[in-house]
């Protein structure tokens, strides 16, 4: 049985509701596929003869063609399957098109060993004081809602504790975008471009330099508990889970 760790921040959001807590899991990191081929190698699943990398790596090549190809590819951990969402002239009929004319995309979906392993899981919470300082509890686009997920050139939010972009040092402050593919690639959004603007929820538009892939979130700001007073310092917060920028929605 697998428990999952996680911190619990007080909930300040439910004023209405006394001692209740917000569950963050515990981030120990990002694994690559070299880092779980290196698991897999502990198990003694891999030997000598075999490069696991390469095997893994193979594995899953072929289970994005055969989907591609127009099979549903069903595994304990994920469900494939392919949407197209366009239109094509008659005259590009019965000849190839661009992938990307008609906006195919690979879905994936939980798979029942997933979610048996879910269910058969634990959940460990160790408290956390309070901070002093902001605290980011939730991203989303919030037309779609899904946690963690944002698309490209599409609003923003962000929800939380004492996240306010406010401050004299205008250059510091903001919202940051740090790319976890590229750690000098960093974007960041000023004061200016979010609105609301409040302790408990920021909104803004991705701007382009913000791309596909995963990206690390942070908020720098000199806001105290009391919205009205500034600290001497930028105070940041980074949030725990990396967030990922997907394609643009329709």
């Amino acid at each position: 049985m697998t428990t999952i760790k996680t911190i619990a921040h007080p909930n300040e959001l439910t004023k209405d509701v006394p001692n209740d807590y917000y569950l963050q899991q515990q981030i120990r990191g990002t694994l690559t596929l070299p880092d779980i081929i290196k698991r897999l190698e502990a198990r003694e699943i891999a030997t000598k003869n075999v490069n696991g990398e390469a095997f893994v790596g193979l594995v899953l090549d072929e289970i994005a063609a055969a989907t591609l190809e127009g099979y549903n590819v069903t595994t304990p951990l994920f469900h494939t399957s392919i949407s197209i969402k366009g239109a094509v002239s008659a005259q590009e009929l019965g000849h190839n098109i661009p992938a990307e004319q008609v906006h195919v995309r690979m879905h994936f979906t939980q798979g029942a060993g997933v979610r048996n392993l879910v269910k058969e899981s634990t959940v460990y919470a160790e408290e956390q004081p309070a901070p002093a300082g902001p605290v980011i509890q939730a991203i989303t686009n919030p037309v779609i809602g899904n946690p963690d997920t944002l698309n490209a050139h599409n609003m923003a939010l962000i929800q939380g504790l004492r996240i306010a972009v406010i401050g004299k040092k205008t250059d510091e402050i903001g919202v940051y975008f740090t790319s976890a593919d590229n750690p000098a690639v960093v974007v960041r959004i000023p004061a200016n471009r979010l609105s609301p603007n409040t302790p408990t929820r920021l909104q803004f538009v991705l701007p382009p330099t913000i791309t596909i892939g995963l990206w690390k979130v942070k908020v720098a700001t000199q806001a105290s508990a009391n919205a009205s007073v500034l600290v001497k310092e930028v105070r940041e917060y980074e949030y725990p889970n990396p967030v990922n920028v997907m394609d643009v929605i329709e």
